[in-house]
């Protein structure tokens, strides 16, 4: 009983290193990186600190 559940763990933390080891490599794909785009701020003043938003809303 004990070895079915060591093999188990064994297999669900495989799994689960697999699947961060993909995320890893989905992240550093240089394809899905956008590039910067320019965005004009509008300025708030606040009660302690200006706010800054988008200028569309």
């Amino acid at each position: 009983m004990r070895k079915i559940l060591a093999l188990g763990l064994v297999v669900v933390s495989g799994i689960m290193l697999f699947q961060s080891g993909i995320a890893v490599y989905y992240s550093l794909n240089s394809q899905k990186i956008q590039k910067p785009q320019v965005v004009e701020l509008d300025r708030v003043e606040g009660i302690n600190c200006p706010f800054f938003f988008p200028k569309e809303q």
